[in-house]
């Protein structure tokens, strides 16, 4: 009789943990019919495109505890600093980041002339390599943000070319929400974070 009750414990306790995922997993991705790691940079993408956000983004938000640090995702201290290295090289070399709206990959115009300083930038040094890493803000789930991290680099890059600057200059990188740059509550906080950051590897 103990045998059964506890199974029955675990059945309800997992029925519970079901129903508690289904409230945030991710509805697949539907943006002009591709299946999410792809498309939509220019057609579709102002009014956000993608789906699976709840319809109340801040009732999934993270805890403090529960944001990535650079420890906790990895990161030795030899990969620090080269990270270190790139960022000290984008910013001496004056790139720019492109930030975004919520649920966003277009362009702002604002966006476009931080590409533009940093794609003449780019052709006038044809050793060195930019690579762009998506980020967002910390609203919708994991998962979806990688993918909308995706699209806001892939936007990045293919204006970079279409600017004139060689593919093989640009590499992109999704975090999603995972390396913020400000872990406020607040909007001020997350429009820092939907962005696509900068960083530069130079050639010797």
């Amino acid at each position: 009789m103990a045998g059964h009750s506890m199974k029955m414990n675990v059945v309800i306790a997992m029925g519970l943990v079901l129903l508690a995922g289904q409230g945030c997993s991710m509805k697949w991705l539907q943006s002009n019919g591709d299946t999410g790691a792809e498309g939509g940079v220019s057609q579709g993408s102002s009014k956000g495109g993608l789906s699976g956000l709840s319809r109340n983004p801040a009732e999934e938000r993270v805890g403090k505890g529960d944001i990535a640090s650079l420890a906790s995702l990895g990161i030795n201290d030899r990969q620090r600093a080269e990270l270190a290295r790139e960022e000290r090289a984008a910013a001496e070399a004056g790139l720019l980041d492109v930030f975004f709206g919520y649920d966003q990959w277009t362009l702002s115009e604002n966006g476009m002339n931080a590409l533009n300083r940093d794609a003449q930038w780019l052709k006038s040094h044809p050793g060195s390599v930019m690579k762009v890493e998506g980020h967002c803000d910390e609203r919708g789930t994991a998962d979806y943000n990688v993918v909308l991290g995706d699209k806001r680099a892939k936007a990045a890059r293919s204006y970079l070319i279409e600017s004139g600057v060689s593919p093989q200059q640009v590499a992109i990188l999704s975090y999603g929400k995972e390396r913020p740059f400000c872990t406020d509550a607040s909007e001020s906080c997350y429009q820092q974070n939907r962005r696509g950051h900068v960083l530069l590897n130079v050639k010797q």
